[in-house]
């Protein structure tokens, strides 16, 4: 029996060792050989010509990975399409696995420290482990609305510049080439993207559809539902992007509005669910001995996590209440 075990040792110990010879060799292989090494030069050369043009974004990608194995783990992970997507809307230039990457490192930066410092229990620092790996998250979605909203402040300028194009005696698509060429990120290259992708034989439909996509606005929508019902029962271009033009003003007018009238209901919500937090940790400084119950004793906990989850609770009712649909 003795020797059956050594032998099973010494076998794992071999598979382990050739495995290893094998995977640094073909990582060697892969990195720093020649052809590889000429291959990342062509690559990196390419690379750096796309981002020479701003206007041209064909290419949205979650970013140059050169190993299967994170390819496969990306490809098969639970919400990384849903990143992508927020990757491309907030219109930034990090990548699906660096982001990945941060929120990892944030969730347990912020899980492990505080439960192995405050000797705490782990369960404990879950909320605030959880919390920091949303905020690169939080960051991309902030990225995303604020994009959108300059988008919806340009369309209008937009619609006015494909309308001035037409009655010059323009096609439409070549209104749309016009837009992208002249006017500002990021209405001008998601214009521009439209154009390229009707030259290279996509077809008007869907490569509105997928501006459509990579935008998520609904006055976008509009002006998307419009061009394709007047490609299909005709009428005149020029009125109706005229009109639309004036109904995408009102709006932005009437949401400005609105927001000034929930801006009280928003700071009321962050004041209420930050006091909590700010008067605990005053508390800890000045008395951390009183407060040390709340984490060191079972009922304590169990006061904390009904809090926390009554404070999540009221704070995404508030918000619920300061949305208000145009």
């Amino acid at each position: 029996m003795t020797e059956n075990w050594l032998f099973a040792g010494l076998a794992l110990i071999f598979l382990l060792v050739g495995g290893t010879a094998i995977a640094l060799s073909t990582f060697w292989s892969r990195r720093f050989s020649a052809h590889s090494r000429a291959l990342s030069s062509r690559l990196k050369d390419i690379a750096l010509h796309r981002r020479a043009d701003p206007q041209s974004q064909l290419l949205k990608s979650g970013g140059g990975l050169d190993a299967l194995w994170l390819q496969w783990i990306l490809s098969h992970a639970p919400g990384v399409r849903a990143l992508g997507l927020l990757l491309t809307r907030s219109g930034s230039t990090h990548t699906t696995a660096g982001v990945m990457a941060l929120s990892a490192a944030l969730g347990m930066l912020f899980w492990l420290p505080p439960s192995l410092l405050l000797n705490a229990p782990w369960v404990m620092s879950i909320p605030s482990g959880l919390a920091a790996f949303s905020m690169p998250w939080v960051y991309l979605m902030h990225l995303e609305k604020k994009r959108r909203l300059r988008f919806e402040e340009q369309l209008p300028e937009a619609l006015d510049f494909m309308t001035r194009a037409l009655r010059a005696g323009h096609g439409l698509s070549v209104a749309i080439g016009m837009v992208g060429d002249e006017l500002p990120d990021p209405v001008g290259p998601e214009f521009k993207t439209v154009f390229e992708h009707i030259k290279l034989g996509m077809t008007f439909g869907d490569a509105m559809a997928q501006m459509a996509d990579r935008i998520n606005s609904s006055d976008l929508n509009f002006l998307i539902i419009a061009l394709m019902i007047q490609r299909k029962t005709g009428g005149n271009l020029t009125e109706l992007l005229t009109a639309l033009s004036l109904t995408v003003r009102e709006r932005i007018k009437l949401k400005g509005k609105i927001r000034i009238l929930a801006s009280e209901g928003k700071l009321s919500g962050i004041m209420i669910g930050s006091l909590p937090f700010a008067l605990g940790g005053i508390l800890s400084v000045l008395n951390p001995t009183y407060m040390s119950t709340l984490w060191t004793t079972s009922s304590g906990q169990t006061l904390m996590l009904v809090n926390l989850g009554m404070i999540v609770l009221g704070a995404v009712w508030m918000w619920k209440i300061v949305q208000i649909k145009v």
